[in-house]
């Protein structure tokens, strides 16, 4: 792979990371630092008896962000086509004929017999 393919392909893949992990971020924020995130975003800080706790603007934001990614229109994917035309070379394997280069005779030296003879009961 070329270095500058390998370059762009971290780009586009560090873009998509960081859009999808912005959710992520905000809980992970709330979480460790929830009297931080009460007292910057949360809307009824004079309301204590509410007890939201700043879960009110956490929903709010979390509901912004997946509203902004439900208006992505993909309806051209549906009705775009797309042409890849590539010529694709014959590949020649060279011919080796197999030469045994050690001693592939088989030895019967197994024998198997279910009775060797077959053995009565004493009496008794």
């Amino acid at each position: 792979m070329k270095p500058s393919q390998l370059v762009i392909s971290l780009l586009f893949l560090a873009i998509t990371l960081a859009g999808s992990l912005k959710i992520v971020g905000t809980i992970g924020y709330y979480t460790l630092f929830t009297e931080n995130f009460i007292e910057t975003l949360c809307e009824n800080k004079n309301k204590p008896e509410l007890h939201c706790d700043g879960k009110c603007a956490l929903s709010q934001m979390i509901a912004s962000e997946n509203d902004k990614n439900d208006d992505i229109n993909l309806d051209f994917l549906k009705i775009e086509t797309v042409l890849f035309l590539h010529t694709v070379s014959e590949i020649q394997f060279p011919f080796t004929p197999l030469t045994p280069t050690f001693d592939v005779t088989y030895t019967d030296n197994y024998r198997f017999r279910l009775m060797d003879r077959i053995k009565h009961p004493p009496r008794v």
